[in-house]
C-alpha cells in the first residue's frame, strides 16, 4: 500500500494528488476529509503513483540546494560537479567534469554562462540540421522556460529553453530537429512528424525522455 508522504488540507471540496520531482506522493484534502477515504483515493490510483514515481526517481536528478559547492548535475548528458572558488571568472574542466565557479553571487553567474553556452551551442547544431533538412529559419534564441523545451514561431524564429543544455547530445538534436521541422508544417501534423521520422528515426524514444526528465526543468 502507497503511503503520502504529505497531506496539506485547507478549505478545498475534492481531493487531489500530485508527485513532487523527487517522487514524493503529496495528498491535498478538505478539513473534513478522513483517513479512510484518503486511503481509498491512493488505492484506486496505486498504479499511476507507481508509475510517476519510478519516472521521478529514474531521472537520478537532485534539485540544487543553497550551497552550490560539490552539488552534481547532468551537462550535455555528462555528469558535473560543481567547485566554487574565489576566482573572478567561471572555469569548466570538460575532461574531469569540474565547473570550478566563483562564490560571490554564484548562482546569478552559473546562469548567464549557461545561457550563453547554450546559445553558442544550440546555434551551431541548429545551423547544421537545417543545412541537412533544406530548410531555413529566422534565428535563435534561448529563454528560461519551464514548460516547453523549444518553439518556433510562425515566422520562424526558433527559442530554446537553456535548461535544455543538460541533455545528452542526441536529445538536443531531437528538439532541433522537431522546431525545424516547424519551419515546413506548423502543427504537429502526419507530414510533420513524417519529416521529423525522416532524421530521427527513434523520435518516440526521445520524445519520452524528454517526459521522463521534466525534472530538468526545475535546476536552476
Amino acid at each position: 500500500m502507497v503511503k503520502p508522504d504529505e497531506i496539506i488540507r485547507s478549505r478545498r471540496k475534492t481531493l487531489s494528488m500530485t508527485i513532487d520531482p523527487f517522487g514524493r506522493l503529496v495528498i491535498r484534502a478538505p478539513y473534513s476529509c478522513g483517513e479512510e477515504r484518503i486511503f481509498d483515493f491512493i488505492r484506486q490510483k496505486e498504479n499511476w503513483i507507481l508509475k510517476k514515481q519510478a519516472e521521478r526517481k529514474g531521472a537520478g536528478v537532485r534539485l540544487p540546494p543553497e550551497n552550490l559547492d560539490g552539488y552534481r548535475f547532468l551537462l550535455l548528458g555528462k555528469d558535473c560537479v560543481i567547485r566554487l572558488t574565489d576566482d573572478a571568472h567561471i572555469r569548466f574542466d570538460d575532461k574531469q567534469g569540474v565547473l570550478f565557479l566563483p562564490s560571490k553571487n554564484a548562482r546569478t553567474k552559473l546562469v548567464k554562462w549557461l545561457k550563453e553556452n547554450a546559445k553558442r551551442i544550440f546555434t551551431i547544431v541548429t545551423e547544421r540540421k537545417a543545412a541537412e533538412m533544406q530548410t531555413t529559419f529566422r534565428s535563435v534564441s534561448v529563454s528560461s522556460a519551464k514548460s516547453k523545451w523549444g518553439s518556433c514561431s510562425y515566422d520562424n524564429a526558433i527559442r530554446y529553453t537553456f535548461r535544455l543544455l543538460y541533455a545528452p547530445r542526441e536529445i538536443i538534436e531531437y528538439v532541433v530537429t522537431h522546431e525545424l521541422a516547424h519551419t515546413k508544417h506548423k502543427n504537429h501534423s502526419a507530414a510533420f512528424w513524417a519529416e521529423v521520422e525522416k532524421y530521427v528515426p527513434d523520435w518516440k524514444t526521445k520524445r519520452k525522455w524528454l517526459k521522463t526528465h521534466g525534472i530538468f526543468m526545475e535546476i536552476f
